[in-house]
């Protein structure tokens, strides 16, 4: 029997907690070809809400494209998988989507490239300058928008962890992609991140190219009563019988996150295959089993964080992340006020480790707040 509980990659269909409302909203917009940003925590869904709208949009009849910007390392790289993702949407076959590509951009050089794990695709033979490179984005930014008036059929284009665009001369290309988008008509766009400060400041900062350019749709966790349910579901599917609080315990001790809301169903569920019962003490359990797996990973994050904010984390793990620049909770924790403690948390939010939300700080995996709580003490 297959473990009905998935994380750490792509959910769809019935493996996804349904975001109904999310889900209307953005197909309704983006198929006006409206521009969007959407800002989420880590471990929110946010790739699988993304790729489910989508997969709903091609059945709507739109291009749907989808970029996840983590895979550009280079401004070249960024050319090969803009060029490479939009054809293929149109095209499926490769020799068609290269062929596609030769007519609509004939300075590109498209070819057959086999990657590590030796399935075909479209590669872009290299281009010598800088200069060239940003010449060749900007005649593919316009691509849709011409593709879509040749086909007869809007695009969709969404941009997964689109903070990563600051990475390349970050102000230069965003100003090139406004320069463009904005006067495409049928094109909409979904610009979607995880680290909400930096999309915060492109898009709420007059000074920024994207000040402004469309609507914003900050994500929020999955109502706890629309989740319990999704989660009671797939252990009663599986002919497991649980005992009163099971799943309430769950998200408490997640604090509603939904990747590890799954990631501990997951091992609930493998850990008691053979007696299909769970109580709330096989919770701790699982718990102490993710932690000890978790471990080194853990361990090497605490090693390359300075003195400071490892007592940083400790504090907030420990005495919740509220008013934690008060005198009081300075007294409390034991740790240094002042500019090292701005210090500390302005790199713990810039490396993703902690997020700030309406004025509280959280760490935003809550298997490594536990593993604190446990093993630095």
């Amino acid at each position: 029997m297959k473990n009905p509980f998935v994380y750490g990659e792509i959910v769809a269909d019935k493996d996804f907690a349904d975001r109904t409302d999310e889900i209307k909203e953005l197909i309704r917009d983006l198929k006006d070809c409206e521009k969007i940003f959407l800002i989420s925590p880590r471990r929110y869904g946010k790739t699988s809400l993304v790729v489910n709208v989508l997969t709903k949009l091609r059945e709507n009849g739109v291009y749907p494209v989808y970029i996840d910007l983590y895979k550009a390392t280079s401004l070249h790289k960024l050319l090969e998988l803009y060029a490479r993702e939009i054809a293929l949407t149109v095209e499926t076959k490769l020799e068609k989507a290269i062929r596609l590509i030769k007519e609509i951009m004939p300075g590109l050089r498209p070819k057959i490239t086999i990657n590590a794990e030796g399935n075909a695709s479209i590669g872009i033979d290299y281009v010598v300058s800088e200069r060239e490179v940003l010449k060749f984005l900007d005649e593919i930014y316009d691509l849709p928008q011409k593709l879509a008036l040749k086909k007869k059929k809007n695009f969709v284009i969404a941009f997964d962890e689109f903070q990563e665009i600051r990475n390349f001369d970050g102000e230069s290309i965003e100003k090139s992609m406004r320069a463009s988008f904005q006067h495409q008509r049928n094109v909409g766009y979904l610009f979607a991140g995880s680290k909400k400060h930096l999309l915060n400041d492109m898009v709420y900062n007059e000074n920024r190219a994207f000040y402004k350019i469309g609507k914003v749709v900050n994500l929020n966790k999955i109502p706890r009563e629309e989740f319990q349910r999704f989660l009671e579901e797939k252990f009663k599917k599986t002919g497991f019988i649980l005992k009163r609080g099971v799943v309430d315990k769950v998200l408490d001790l997640v604090e509603d996150y939904p990747y590890n809301a799954q990631f501990l169903c997951h091992k609930l569920w493998d850990m008691n295959l053979d007696k299909k019962r769970i109580n709330t003490l096989d919770i701790e359990a699982a718990l102490k089993k993710i932690l000890s797996e978790e471990t080194p990973f853990y361990l090497s994050l605490w090693d390359s964080l300075t003195l400071h904010q490892r007592n940083v984390l400790q504090a907030i793990a420990n005495f919740g992340g509220e008013k934690i620049f008060s005198h009081e909770f300075i007294a409390a924790s034991g740790i240094r006020p002042g500019s090292t403690l701005q210090t500390s948390v302005t790199l713990l939010i810039k490396k993703g480790i902690i997020e700030k939300s309406n004025g509280t700080y959280d760490i935003t995996d809550v298997f490594f707040k536990e593993w604190i709580k446990k093993e630095t003490f």
